[in-house]
């Protein structure tokens, strides 16, 4: 009896163990999802932003929710435009956390700069991502984008 408990408590720790390091696997493939986003976003096509999402991925931003690759391709279209400049995109404080086997949950701030011909540009807000995580390879499910600010240097971000 004691070899088959023991041997039944082993399977379990390793279960447990397996079951550990999918999740951290799944995390950090998030995570790196959100970093290839804003490496796309500092030379963005619209196509290229929404091949990051499911087919049926969901975008959230103030203006509204925008369903589907082609919804969210023509979200960016509308915003995104050739003399927008050099841009870089930043994320920190990213935390991860898991809400179900192959979807994982990514809170971020982000910051970007933006150098345009008669401009330069800068803003912050976060990120709320839900990040569907399939045979090692990520897509956002729902991508929630909340500014906080957005302002040229000449206008500065004070609050008067």
């Amino acid at each position: 009896m004691t070899g088959t408990a023991s041997t039944s408590s082993t399977d379990q720790l390793l279960a447990d163990a397996l079951e550990r390091l999918r999740r951290l696997e799944d995390a950090e493939t998030a995570r790196n999802h959100l970093h290839a986003y804003a490496e796309t976003l500092d030379d963005p096509t619209p196509e290229a932003v929404a091949a990051l999402f499911t087919e049926d991925g969901v975008l959230e931003v103030p203006a509204g929710s925008f369903e589907g690759r082609a919804a969210i391709a023509d979200f960016y279209r509308s915003r995104l435009t050739p003399d927008d400049g050099d841009k870089r995109h930043f994320l920190v404080n990213l935390r991860t956390r898991h809400l179900q086997p192959g979807l994982v949950e990514v809170a971020s701030y982000f910051v970007f700069t933006s150098r345009e011909d008669a401009r330069s540009a800068l803003g912050w807000g976060t990120y709320t991502d839900q990040v569907r995580v399939v045979g090692g390879s990520a897509r956002f499910q729902r991508k929630r984008i909340t500014p906080h600010v957005f302002t040229d240097l000449d206008v500065g971000w004070s609050r008067g």
